[in-house]
């Protein structure tokens, strides 16, 4: 998960926001100490100061990401002085809200990090458990506004250190560029690891005991990445900085959640039973997360269309995974047979642009199983029309350069529907899937590929034909179908 979602109190005046925006947005703006006082309870203390000219009375702190609610709640024995170090009268409004008297420049407060009881709520926000943690920015400091620099030092108990994407000022010490997208771990008992692979530098933070090894993880990132540069024709700039934790606590196996903020990639993992289970469950997560250092953390895109980077980045995941032959054509099959039957049984449909909306308020299943179904339809429609020479590849390397990063800021759900549809033959998938909410028609793209369902019973099985055409084997060898026996063949 990589774009997160806020609720901002309607207590806070929209013009003050609009302000600073334009005060803080384009330097480097803070610099903060963040000191761990206390490891049971977790507990730190932030002090920190806006270096650049702050007429704004308004503070405060992040209040949900990824459905997870009230973390403002945290923030507690919030203080304020002035340029001159006077103390500034402050209201708490709601928890982490705050309104000042006057304008302030050096805050601090206390934030309890005890770690979420949920555990998929450990890759999206901080915590310390243990001897560790993880402690992003953009739930620890005020908000600003978008692209906000920081100068941080972390305090810590001896024996711990910090390690982040971000640029190394000494020890425990670092410049973000933005708070939104720093994510560190602290603590001891971590390895950290720098692989070189195809594509550049790949760096990892590992912590816990798994199966596979440094090397699997280092493999499989760079066959992964070598994938999508291929798709997207060019790398992001920055090298990536991959997190693998073990949970802080037990969690049945299989279990995982991850979340990649800008070239920062968070996995926390339970194991498998055996190593050829953990690596390919280790290939499983790498291939969705790290699409996401391209769509969306590398383009100049905004709003919700979770849809696209989410149930797209789904099903090129199992894309992926069927050409570099991790997963089988029937596994990929399986993955679109299970999305179908759920996607049927939604009670109230929506498009999937209002799906995005409401994600984490019940629409999330939606957004990854029909957005997926979605993405298929349109690779589908793309093979046929132009008889193998286009696919879903054309989408995303003409979205990205037409979107990525330094381009001016443009609305996702806009950008991305006029790439889909100035393409005649995904016109009618924009409209009744996307911007529409019927009920999913797939029989006529499967007859197309040499496809149908099995069997009129619950849940679907989809198989290929046992009769295909030249086309339809054509088709059905650039989804790679044929990947496993050309493996047999090479392996023999």
């Amino acid at each position: 998960m990589s774009m997160k979602h806020k609720r901002f109190s309607q207590l806070l005046p929209i013009l003050a926001a609009i302000f600073t925006f334009a005060a803080f947005a384009g330097a480097q703006q803070i610099e903060a100490d963040i000191k761990i006082e206390s490891v049971s309870p977790p507990v730190a203390r932030v002090k920190g100061r806006v270096l650049t000219d702050n007429k704004n009375k308004n503070w405060f702190f992040l209040h949900s990401i990824a459905g997870i609610e009230n973390l403002g709640e945290r923030i507690s024995d919030f203080t304020l002085t002035d340029q001159n170090d006077r103390a500034v009268a402050v209201k708490r409004l709601v928890g982490g809200e705050y309104l000042a008297e006057e304008t302030a420049v050096n805050f601090s407060y206390k934030i309890d990090l005890s770690a979420p009881k949920k555990y998929s709520a450990l890759a999206h926000v901080s915590w310390l458990a243990g001897d560790q943690g993880l402690l992003m920015l953009d739930d620890l400091l005020p908000q600003f506004g978008p692209n906000i620099g920081a100068k941080i030092t972390f305090q810590m108990p001896d024996g711990w250190r910090a390690a982040g994407n971000e640029k190394s000022l000494g020890p425990n010490s670092f410049e973000a560029a933005d708070i939104e997208k720093a994510v560190f771990i602290v603590g001891k008992n971590w390895g950290a690891n720098k692989s070189a692979v195809k594509t550049g530098i790949v760096n990892f933070v590992f912590s816990g005991e798994f199966l596979f090894s440094t090397a699997d993880a280092a493999a499989a990132s760079g066959e992964i990445l070598s994938e999508y540069q291929g798709i997207f024709g060019a790398m992001p700039k920055k090298d990536p900085l991959i997190f693998i934790l073990k949970f802080p606590g037990d969690v049945k196996n299989g279990g995982w959640e991850a979340e990649t903020r800008g070239a920062s990639v968070v996995i926390l993992s339970s194991d498998m039973p055996f190593k050829n289970q953990s690596v390919q469950r280790l290939h499983e997560q790498l291939r969705h997360e790290l699409f996401h250092l391209w769509v969306p953390n590398d383009l100049a895109l905004s709003g919700d269309y979770d849809w696209f980077y989410e149930g797209f980045a789904l099903y090129q995941s199992l894309r992926t995974g069927v050409a570099l032959n991790r997963i089988r054509f029937e596994d990929f099959l399986d993955a679109l047979a299970r999305a179908y039957d759920l996607d049927n049984m939604q009670s109230q449909r929506t498009s999937l642009i209002e799906a995005s909306k409401n994600r984490w308020s019940g629409a999330n299943s939606q957004i990854y199983a029909r957005g997926m179904l979605v993405a298929f339809l349109s690779d589908a429609a793309l093979l046929r029309e132009s008889r193998g020479k286009r696919s879903l590849t054309d989408i995303f390397r003409a979205l990205y350069e037409k979107h990525r990063k330094p381009n001016l800021p443009q609305d996702g759900n806009e950008s991305i529907l006029n790439v889909l549809e100035s393409r005649a033959e995904l016109q009618s998938i924009v409209e009744r899937y996307i911007r529409g909410a019927e009920n999913l028609r797939w029989q006529i793209d499967l007859e197309s590929l040499g496809l149908e369902t099995s069997g009129e019973n619950f849940p679907s099985k989809l198989v290929v034909k046992a009769k295909l055409s030249g086309r339809q084997k054509d088709l059905l060898n650039e989804l790679g179908y044929n990947n496993w026996r050309k493996l047999s063949r090479q392996s023999k």
